[in-house]
């Protein structure tokens, strides 16, 4: 056999995808979102944060909006379903945990600013759609959806419609007061579910059981 027969005959590999590499990079991405804010982002930026060069971040992320989603999706994985054997109280428990997460995490801000350019961006919004909101949504939407079916909440209202209506109040006090502590979320989703339930008696149709 020929130098080149010995050659042709071990095939030639891509370089292995590097799991420090990968981590470095989200990490880097992290911190130059909450630093300086997606519109400023770059790959150039988080390259030279990461100590990598920019073709290495391009092979795994071709796009700004792939390494952003990507972030974020490794950075704020979902939340476990509670198990305090009611359901009423595992989405209550579920909802304060969520608010004060995102309340309380550096990466919370960053993720609405996303979310804010999202709304200018239709193809940004569909991906952290199918990629970060939707893997998150199905998991608060079942457990509601469990709560409807079990008759704990008002069965005309959809699974979309309590979620607002829960997981909501917590949230916008953050965002318009800058500050979420524990007692206020617990009390706004507490009062929240408790206008969602069915009244003692009724069966939760609009005509009152007519």
């Amino acid at each position: 056999m020929t130098h080149q027969d010995e050659g042709a005959a071990v095939p030639r590999r891509g370089r292995p995808r590097s799991a420090d590499l990968d981590r470095a990079v989200i990490a880097a991405t992290v911190e130059v979102l909450i630093e300086q804010g997606y519109a400023a982002l770059t790959i150039e930026a988080v390259a030279g944060r990461a100590g990598v060069g920019r073709p290495a971040v391009y092979r795994r992320w071709p796009t700004k909006d792939h390494l952003v989603v990507s972030a974020l999706i490794e950075t704020v994985p979902p939340l476990r379903v509670p198990d305090t054997g009611e359901v009423l109280r595992d989405l209550e428990e579920f909802a304060v945990e969520f608010a004060l997460r995102l309340a309380g995490s550096p990466v919370g801000p960053v993720a609405i600013a996303v979310l804010a350019e999202a709304g200018r961006r239709p193809d940004l919004a569909e991906m952290l759609r199918l990629q970060y909101l939707r893997p998150r949504d199905t998991v608060i939407t079942d457990l509601i959806e469990r709560a409807l079916a079990e008759g704990r909440l008002n069965k005309n209202l959809e699974a979309g419609t309590v979620r607002d209506l829960v997981f909501g109040p917590p949230v916008y006090h953050w965002l318009v007061t800058g500050m979420l502590t524990g007692n206020v979320a617990r009390t706004l989703v507490e009062a929240a579910i408790a206008a969602l339930q069915i009244p003692a008696g009724a069966d939760g149709r609009s005509d009152g059981g007519a």
